[in-house]
């Protein structure tokens, strides 16, 4: 909030200081300092709402990039496990090798598959716990269920996932080509409908001056 409020009279004090500099040397008039006035309070107040719009652009890029990269991870452990015989540490190696958001939480599960006196049950029941992001709490349970109990029952749920993603996808397609079909059919309704009131206008005008 500090921030918001040093922006919001950071740049109102500088734009009341340049509307005062050119009414000094002449170069506006008396009539032009409101509408400057007024310029000068929108930018204020765009400048108040910059780091909430900052923040929340940055906050979406990163969500993306975080997306993105766990599905660049899940095909990395389909793909790994699909060699046999599958050798844990391999695969989440790979995957750390790769990764940038989640490369801490993968480097923390690479030292307890080390470690033989870990719970490494516990470990990541405390990880799903401390996971507020659904996908990658998802993920982290199937990693779970891979390492510690099947394997190929971790992949197989992956590779429902990417298919289930798929039929999400082609819905979605299916939704916009559906809605671009309507919105064309109701401009050519509309277009028509246009057409035809320019076409019977002269014989409409005709009409109304045979009545009188």
């Amino acid at each position: 909030m500090n921030i918001r409020l040093f922006l919001l009279g950071g740049t109102f004090a500088t734009g009341v200081a340049v509307i005062l500099t050119d009414l000094i040397i002449g170069e506006t008039t008396q009539e032009e300092i409101l509408i400057k006035l007024i310029a000068v309070l929108i930018v204020s107040c765009c400048a108040f709402y910059l780091p909430v719009v900052m923040k929340y652009f940055r906050k979406s890029t990163e969500e993306y990039k975080k997306r993105k990269e766990l599905r660049f991870l899940k095909k990395i452990f389909v793909m790994s496990g699909s060699i046999k015989p599958v050798d844990c540490m391999q695969v989440v190696n790979a995957m750390y090798e790769r990764a940038v958001c989640y490369r801490q939480d993968l480097e923390n599960i690479m030292d307890v598959l080390r470690k033989s006196n870990v719970d490494k049950e516990d470990f990541f029941n405390d990880l799903l716990t401390k996971t507020k992001d659904i996908d990658s709490k998802l993920f982290y349970e199937k990693l779970c269920i891979g390492f510690l109990y099947d394997f190929d029952l971790a992949v197989r749920s992956i590779e429902g996932d990417f298919l289930q993603e798929k039929r999400a996808y082609a819905r979605f397609i299916k939704k916009r080509v559906n809605l671009i079909h309507i919105a064309g059919i109701t401009g050519l309704f509309v277009a028509m409908t246009i057409l035809l009131m320019y076409m019977l206008k002269p014989w409409l005008n005709s009409m109304s001056f045979q009545a009188f």
